[in-house]
């Protein structure tokens, strides 16, 4: 009886951990939705570049500005509640959007979108933790590092499709499609504890900002997304400029490529379960970055080998986003400060989806594609000092909290996703009894 009922508790637990990964994907899409779109959308309103750039740019840029603050808004308001209401949110900002008559009404309903997704992706990695079985807990995580990829490839390959029937009707979709996911969450996603903050808003936001290490992780996946996005920016007008590719094509070609990073998302799980430090993971990824960067931009190299490099960056590449996940919980000055370090995370994340493709774009004009790697080789090897960084400030001993080199000293119990990265971080040093 009681192996039908953990069989029936774990089957349960999946369940809501694909739903949770889903509207994870769903969220994201909005960001591709945009990219795919403003073509049709800047025929139709007659914008600007710079203000088509705004409206794809909303979510990074809110995430630049608020994702600490998001982070720990989340923590109060309750894990639950912030991930249902996001995606109400979100719905509610595709159908305002679908329905605008000019650019401020559309940038206003991506700002709206925009408060959902935050709510949304701070959400859902604590609440995983808390209803995933816990040895299955580092798969999970790091098939949910993959959210932001696998959403944005779903709407590259829905690009021929929308000439056709249009980017309303795409928003509308959308609509319906993150109503329906709130819906979903609102009926099977768990109750969990919400237990009073034990610092105040400030206070909490200051702690994370104030502790060195959580800087140090944030600057990693900074460094991460700069080099992902410039490269995810590149592609296609690389392919169309130097290749012949159709715009339809050349978008086709990266969607394909795009996709391979999901492979380094799911990988980077197993190889921290094998014993591999975060450290050494988060350098591997950055080392490819900074190698491939000739092989990409490099002067008269046949098509498919552009695309071979470009998919073995985006997927050795891609295993530095599940490591920095694991990591971000040891950095949180407490448990309950998750939240709010994985929003500085997220902060990080968004500058770099904003700063990349920009510094890149400007020297590209400058200076021609192949000069393309002066500057985004050492920016990855920047990515790899941080990473060694990281590891001098992991390996120190914490009273009464495990570290990658050193076991605990207290019982102290870790909850949430502080206990998931008990199992990312241990090694043959580490006492491998549960924890919490």
């Amino acid at each position: 009886m009681k192996d039908c009922t953990a069989v029936s508790s774990n089957g349960r637990s999946n369940l809501q951990a694909f739903l949770l990964i889903g509207c994870g994907v769903v969220a994201a899409a909005q960001i591709g939705k945009a990219i795919i779109s403003i073509p049709l959308i800047r025929s139709e309103m007659a914008l600007s570049l710079g203000v088509a750039g705004l409206i794809v740019a909303t979510f990074a840029t809110l995430g630049a500005a608020l994702g600490i603050g998001a982070g720990a808004a989340v923590r109060r308001l309750g894990v639950r509640q912030s991930l249902v209401g996001g995606m109400g949110v979100i719905a509610a900002g595709n159908l305002i959007g679908a329905a605008a008559p000019n650019e401020l009404f559309l940038l206003a309903a991506r700002v709206v979108e925009g408060f959902g997704f935050l709510g949304t992706v701070l959400a859902i990695p604590s609440m995983l933790a808390q209803v995933v079985a816990r040895e299955q807990r580092d798969f999970v995580m790091a098939v949910w590092s993959a959210y932001m990829p696998a959403g944005i490839m779903l709407m590259l390959f829905l690009g021929p499709l929308v000439p056709i029937i249009g980017w309303r009707v795409l928003w509308l979709g959308c609509a319906v499609g993150a109503a329906g996911s709130s819906v979903l969450l609102g009926l099977y996603a768990p109750a969990l504890a919400n237990p009073a903050p034990e610092h105040g808003f400030f206070t909490e936001v200051s702690r994370v900002i104030r502790r060195p290490v959580c800087l140090i992780v944030a600057f990693v996946f900074f460094a991460y997304t700069c080099q992902i996005f410039s490269l995810a920016f590149a592609l296609p007008l690389l392919l169309t400029s130097t290749s012949g590719l159709s715009l339809g094509n050349a978008g086709l070609f990266s969607a394909a490529v795009l996709a391979v990073s999901t492979v380094g998302h799911l990988s980077s799980g197993y190889l921290l379960r094998l014993g591999l430090p975060i450290w050494a993971v988060v350098v591997l990824a950055m080392t490819f970055f900074a190698l491939s960067a000739f092989g990409v931009y490099g002067n008269g190299l046949p098509l498919y080998t552009v695309c071979a490099m470009a998919a073995l960056a985006l997927g050795i590449g891609g295993l530095a986003p599940g490591a920095i996940y694991a990591a971000a919980p040891y950095a949180a000055p407490t448990p309950e400060a998750v939240p709010a370090t994985i929003g500085l995370v997220q902060q990080a994340s968004s500058l770099g989806q904003f700063t990349g493709p920009v510094i890149l774009g400007f020297w590209v004009e400058h200076y021609s594609w192949t000069a393309a790697p002066i500057i985004v080789a050492p920016a990855a090897l920047l990515g790899v000092a941080a990473a060694f960084v990281l590891r001098s400030v992991l390996i120190q001993p914490k009273a009464g909290v495990p570290t990658p080199l050193a076991p605990r000293q207290t019982r102290t119990p870790l909850y949430g996703i502080a206990g998931l990265s008990e199992r990312f971080f241990s090694t043959r040093q580490l006492d491998r009894r549960s924890v919490g």
